[in-house]
């Protein structure tokens, strides 16, 4: 991302509201109060390493950092979703390979995680894209509270 390149664009939101600058301003409010969530559980689910949580909050925040047209964001979250969901099936495929039984909700979890195909257990990928999340919201904050002054 270049200087001065914004991290938002919101053509998709204005063609989905009819350009209606109500709604337009209400979504970006909630959007605005996910935001702090998203940062929080992002941040503390990676230094937990929670791949159930981390996945389950990058899964979460994808949808709404795109309808505020964050595309690296939302592609950055894509890829964490993926890279946890790979780590969580590893580390039930090690609980199986050691015949550890499975509790009920390693079991729902097999069943969301099983056909991943990717992973990160060395964790080369996982911080980046955590950085890359975090760098970004406090940019989007700022662009998104500068577009609600203006509506």
């Amino acid at each position: 991302m270049t200087q001065g390149e914004m991290i938002t664009d919101l053509s998709y939101l204005k063609e989905m509201s009819g350009n209606d600058k109500n709604i337009i301003s209400e979504m970006i409010d909630i959007f605005l109060e996910q935001i702090p969530e998203f940062e929080e559980e992002i941040s503390r689910s990676f230094e937990a390493r929670n791949w159930q949580d981390l996945g389950a909050i990058a899964h979460k925040a994808k949808s709404s950092v795109r309808t505020m047209g964050m595309e690296n964001s939302g592609d950055c979250l894509e890829q964490l979703e993926h890279f946890s969901k790979g780590n969580l099936k590893f580390e039930l495929q090690l609980k199986r390979e050691n015949r550890i039984e499975f509790s009920p909700q390693d079991e729902k979890n097999w069943t969301n995680v099983k056909n991943e195909t990717m992973n990160d257990i060395d964790l080369v990928n996982i911080p980046v894209l955590v950085e890359e999340f975090l760098s970004q919201c406090p940019l989007a904050i700022k662009e998104l509270k500068e577009t609600l002054g203006q509506l």
